[in-house]
């Protein structure tokens, strides 16, 4: 029996989609082809050499989504001039970029695969200037467009969500013939989710009743929270909010909960899963992985706030798709309302959302992953069809980087 494949998933834990996509590549690889891989989710520049630089990013990135108009800025910025941001980022990742190279060789992987934009940049050097002889392919976390930090026109293979992701990367200096479309991975727990019934047994929360739950991200960024929270609470519905690390917002919201008791408020948690099937509809921030993962469970998402360029385009893609969009504080308690009173509603998001096939998409990224590691050639297949990954700037109103 040959040896397992060994599959290096490089991330930065700066927020939480990098991490949770890795994770979900390497759980469909598991899944789809089992005992054929062997497996490492590493924080990859806190380990491997550049833990000054690391922390200094993860704190500057926390610092700016308190400032979501200055985030937004800054992505114009960078795109409107990529060849200076590629200089840019080269010169600072340099010398992480000859540490990679070493420490990765010494460990020997089958495969890398990264999933942030400096990342790109740092893999690219490291095989162009240091030897690095495993393949690497980029996984280009942003579901419906890219940003000039994602756009290394060195990097060999990206793996692309979306055709607006692709066609955003291509713009923006990268090699068509390097994209492919494969989707965007969730893990396990959000494709088999217990039931409704069951999920609300697990916390308490009445069988029957139309209840509503607002995620905040995992810093709990979310701006007049506590007004949102009350705002819902308004409508009559039961309220699950997550508060994520944010321990100022978690104790405003148990002061809400001590008055309004159908209320259930959390921290940070690992129990999502559940509580978005407890749910009937999402309501809070757009960031992609929380969205995808509200969206694998057949949840409607309303957002109420975005941060980057990036999740403005996940807010155009509820819209167009039918299964959410972007709400204002002053009409959330009428949408709230809206799709408590109309059923139809509420099951139409529900099956459109179960044909986005976030299970499909994991498995075709899996697969492709595969190939890739055996020295084979992945099929690509046709995916203008599909509603996820045939998601284009044009139907999101021109929504990637070229109209930002």
């Amino acid at each position: 029996m040959p040896r397992p494949l060994s599959v290096f998933f490089a991330t930065i834990a700066a927020g939480g989609g990098h991490v949770a996509t890795a994770a979900a590549l390497a759980e469909a690889l598991h899944r789809h082809h089992p005992g054929e891989f062997t497996t490492r989710v590493s924080d990859v520049m806190a380990e491997f050499g550049a833990a000054a630089l690391d922390r200094r990013h993860k704190a500057g990135w926390r610092a700016l989504l308190r400032r979501p108009r200055l985030v937004r800025l800054g992505q114009r910025v960078t795109d409107a001039l990529p060849a200076v941001t590629r200089l840019s980022q080269r010169g600072l990742l340099a010398p992480f970029a000859a540490e990679l190279a070493r420490r990765l060789g010494e460990l020997g992987p089958d495969l890398i695969v990264a999933n942030h934009g400096w990342l790109a940049t740092a893999f690219a050097l490291a095989r162009e200037r240091h030897g690095l002889e495993a393949p690497v392919v980029i996984f280009a976390t942003e579901p419906f467009d890219a940003s000039a930090l994602w756009a290394e026109p060195a990097s060999e293979r990206v793996l692309a969500p979306s055709v607006a992701a692709k066609q955003d990367l291509v713009r923006l200096g990268v090699g068509p013939q390097r994209v492919a479309v494969v989707g965007y991975p969730v893990g396990q727990r959000f494709l088999n989710p217990p039931t409704q019934a069951a999920a609300r047994a697990e916390h308490g929360l009445p069988p029957t009743g139309f209840t509503a739950l607002l995620t905040l991200g995992a810093e709990g960024l979310a701006g007049e929270a506590t007004a949102v929270a009350e705002r819902i609470l308004d409508t009559g519905a039961t309220l699950i909010a997550v508060a994520g690390r944010n321990a100022e917002l978690k104790a405003r919201l148990d002061e809400v909960a001590a008055r309004r008791r159908s209320l259930l408020p959390f921290g940070f948690t690992t129990e999502m899963p559940t509580l978005l099937a407890a749910a009937d509809v999402v309501v809070g921030k757009a960031g992609p992985a929380s969205t995808m993962e509200a969206l694998a469970v057949g949840r409607p998402v309303l957002a109420t706030a975005y941060a980057g360029l990036n999740e403005r385009a996940v807010v155009r893609f509820l819209a167009a798709r039918g299964v959410g969009g972007a709400v204002a504080l002053p009409e959330l308690g009428a949408a709230v309302a809206a799709w408590r009173d109309t059923p139809g509603l509420l099951a139409g998001a529900k099956a459109r959302a179960a044909a986005l096939d976030f299970a499909g998409m994991a498995e075709r990224a899996a697969a492709h992953l595969r190939a890739v590691a055996r020295g084979e050639a992945p099929s690509e297949p046709d995916v203008a069809g599909l509603p996820f990954e045939g998601t284009s700037r044009e139907l999101l109103g021109g929504g990637g980087g070229g109209s930002r």
